[in-house]
């Protein structure tokens, strides 16, 4: 990891621990190497407000330590805080600058692998923010291009898989 990657996670790191509150119980962990099929053009959301996305297509990348997770239409990684209870955010105040929401102008699609179905919208930080089997769906502001997951590893925060679920540490 180079020193720039490896300051921006550290910096993003105590961001998160201080606005979102880390437990005690959870486990800190080593960013693992990205290598990812991704290779879309990258935009990173605007930070003063909600991350709308220019398509709400939910796809999937492979990452060689993660396998298979959810990403948007220009591959910015998709991430699930389990604090949050359904589609109730606990993720408020400078958490959401850390982690702002994917946001749909409409109904989301799903790409292949993606169970269209399970996805939706609700009103978590802000009205229409993306789903997928009931949690709500977040970028992390430390991820700056596609394929990256730099959010992986932090308190509370997961990867989404193609089924739903949390992903652990590659």
């Amino acid at each position: 990891m180079n020193n720039r990657k490896l300051l921006t996670v550290l910096i993003a790191s105590g961001l998160i621990i201080t606005a979102c509150g880390g437990d005690d119980d959870d486990s800190a962990a080593t960013k693992p190497t990205t290598s990812t099929t991704v290779t879309t053009s990258y935009s990173a959301p605007n930070q003063d407000s909600p991350a709308a996305a220019d398509t709400t297509t939910v796809m999937i990348a492979t990452d060689a330590s993660l396998g298979e997770y959810l990403v948007d239409a220009d591959g910015r990684t998709l991430y699930l805080f389990e604090k949050d209870e359904g589609t109730t955010t606990a993720c408020t105040g400078a958490c959401a600058d850390t982690w702002p929401p994917i946001v749909a102008d409409g109904t989301p699609t799903g790409g292949d692998g993606v169970d269209a179905s399970q996805l939706g919208t609700a009103n978590g930080i802000v009205s229409n923010q993306v789903t997928y089997h009931g949690h709500l769906l977040y970028y992390f502001a430390g991820d700056k291009a596609p394929g990256e997951t730099n959010g992986v590893g932090l308190p509370s925060w997961y990867a989404v898989n193609p089924a739903g679920t949390g992903i652990e540490d590659g």
